[in-house]
């Protein structure tokens, strides 16, 4: 996987990585980070960082329990102009609007139960149930403009209930599709991905090369193929995420 990047606009890397490492250390005091982060934005206007530094407030204001807050930012992400770090920015609040789109299409589903005493064969019983139409519409697609995957599943403990249980998955996100299980990750729990070397290319370009655990490999600037993009290649560190965390490395 090959991230191509071009030459980074000044940016505080040091004032960045002081910020993660309090982020890294606070636990659950989410106020102080929340703080400090807008302490960052108001110093930072102009920096391209700041939007790691907007992520990190996002996060630890949905962990403090304001999840309206939180979604109304992540949302607004979803609007940012066009940049490298600004393309990551929205690849993760896509993923967090569409943990919250899962959570309105799981209420619908919820209504469709309580008239039926069963939950649907597909999506699609519930928008056409006559006795559901004053209800809220779900979302059809995740914010990645992909239909949800959803199907019955057995219960356990009594094979042949085939409509008493379902599983719902964006195909992006996977097993961490639920808003609930998200939350509870551990901050960049999934980046395993490690930079091994920083890459002159062509044109004043650069490439980094992570280390996978089984491969290396070199993936482009922004919004990758797969779960890690790279977002920013400064003078001392670089900035991954994936669709749910930023993570912060020293440059190899």
């Amino acid at each position: 996987m090959v991230l191509l990047v071009g030459p980074a606009r000044a940016a505080d890397e040091d004032g960045l990585v002081n910020l993660w490492k309090q982020h890294m250390t606070a636990r659950d005091d989410h106020e102080s980070v929340i703080a400090a982060c807008r302490a960052f934005s108001a110093t930072h206007a102009s920096d391209p960082l700041l939007v790691v530094a907007h992520g990190i407030e996002k996060w630890r204001t949905l962990r403090a329990g304001k999840r309206e807050e939180a979604f109304a930012m992540y949302e607004a992400d979803l609007a940012l102009p066009p940049s490298p770090i600004n393309e990551c920015a929205r690849r993760l609040a896509s993923g967090w609007m569409t943990r919250a789109d899962r959570e309105k299409v799981a209420a619908a589903l919820q209504a469709f139960y309580r008239k039926e005493v069963a939950y649907p064969k597909n999506l699609a019983q519930v928008t056409m149930h006559p006795r559901l139409k004053n209800e809220p519409k779900a979302p059809e697609t995740d914010r990645f403009g992909k239909p949800w995957s959803y199907t019955l599943t057995n219960l356990e403990k009594f094979q042949g209930l085939t409509d008493q249980k379902y599983s719902l998955r964006s195909s992006v996100l996977g097993d961490l599709s639920d808003l609930k299980v998200a939350e509870k990750l551990p901050y960049g729990a999934r980046i395993t991905a490690v930079p091994q070397r920083v890459i002159a290319m062509p044109d004043n370009t650069a490439a980094v090369s992570f280390n996978t655990g089984t491969t290396s490999s070199l993936s482009m600037l922004g919004p990758g193929t797969g779960d890690l993009h790279l977002a920013f290649i400064g003078a001392k560190i670089i900035v991954v995420c994936d669709h749910t965390h930023w993570k912060l490395f020293s440059r190899p």
